[in-house]
C-alpha cells in the first residue's frame, strides 16, 4: 500500500482521477481550438462563438479541477498492518501511512487481553507530573482539519480511562492539546471521539499528531488503553 505523501501539491494533476480530469479538460480545449483554427479565415460571428466557447470551456475545466484538487480528504490508520513492537520503551512502528513513534506503547498480534490483535496498547502516567504513554506521527499532515480516535480501556485495569490528542506545527518541538475524551465506563465497546483543529490558518499549516493515554495515573501504569482507529481529515 502506498504511504501517505504530503509533498504532492494539491493544485497539480498528481495521479488517478485528477490526472484523468485534467487530460479531459485539455483534450476538450484542444478540440475547440482546432475548430477555431479551421474556421479562423471565415470572418463571421461563428468565429466569435468559437472563441467564447473556448474561454468558457477552459474556465469550467479549471474550476472543476481546482474543486477536485482542493477537496477535503481522509486518511485512516487502524495499525492492523503495522510492524510489530512487543515492548513498551520508545521505538518506531511502520504502517501503510508512514512511521510512528510509540512511547510507552506497543502493538502485537499475540496478546489475548487486547481488544483485538494489533490494537496499540498504551500505558497511563505513573503520577500526574509524569508523561503518559503515546503514539505520534513522524510525518506531517497538510491542512489538518480534525482527528477521530477510536479507543477502549482494559477491563481488568481499575479507574476511568480517556485519551488526549495533541498537534504540533513545528515537527514535534512544541505541542498543543485539542482536548480529552473519556471512554465508556464498562469498557465493553470502543469509544469514538473527534477533535477539531481550532485554527483559522489550519488550511495553510501542516501538523503532526499525538494520541496520549490520559487515564487516571497509577504507579503501576496499568490503566491501559487500546487504540483502534486514527482517522485524520485534511485538505486545503
Amino acid at each position: 500500500m502506498k504511504k501517505f505523501n504530503p509533498t504532492v501539491p494539491f493544485n497539480s494533476p498528481a495521479s488517478g482521477g485528477d490526472m484523468a480530469l485534467y487530460a479531459t479538460c485539455i483534450s476538450t480545449s484542444s478540440r475547440v481550438q482546432e475548430e477555431e483554427n479551421i474556421k479562423y479565415y471565415n470572418p463571421t460571428m461563428f468565429n466569435n462563438a468559437l472563441r467564447i466557447t473556448l474561454m468558457v470551456s477552459v474556465f469550467l475545466c479549471l474550476m472543476i479541477f481546482n474543486m477536485t484538487a482542493y477537496a477535503q480528504k481522509t486518511i485512516t490508520e487502524t495499525f492492523e498492518q503495522a510492524s510489530k513492537k512487543g515492548l513498551y520503551p520508545i521505538g518506531k512502528v511502520n504502517t501503510p501511512l508512514g512511521t510512528w513513534t510509540f512511547d510507552d506503547a506497543l502493538v502485537t498480534p499475540s496478546e489475548p487481553l487486547d481488544f483485538r490483535p494489533m490494537a496499540p496498547r498504551i500505558l497511563t502516567a505513573s503520577t500526574p507530573e509524569e508523561p503518559a504513554g503515546s503514539v505520534t506521527t513522524d510525518f506531517d499532515i497538510p491542512g489538518l482539519k480534525s482527528v477521530k480516535v477510536g479507543f477502549v480501556g482494559f477491563k481488568q485495569d481499575p479507574g476511568y480511562f480517556q485519551v488526549e490528542v495533541f498537534v504540533s506545527k513545528d515537527k514535534g518541538k512544541t505541542w498543543e492539546s485539542l482536548g480529552t475524551s473519556r471512554g465508556r465506563y464498562d469498557k465493553a465497546a470502543e469509544t469514538f471521539a473527534t477533535f477539531k483543529v481550532n485554527s483559522d490558518s489550519a488550511k495553510k499549516q501542516s501538523y503532526r499528531v499525538r494520541i496520549a493515554n490520559a487515564s487516571a495515573p497509577l504507579l503501576s501504569r496499568y490503566n491501559r488503553i487500546n487504540l483502534t482507529l486514527v482517522e485524520m481529515e485534511y485538505g486545503k
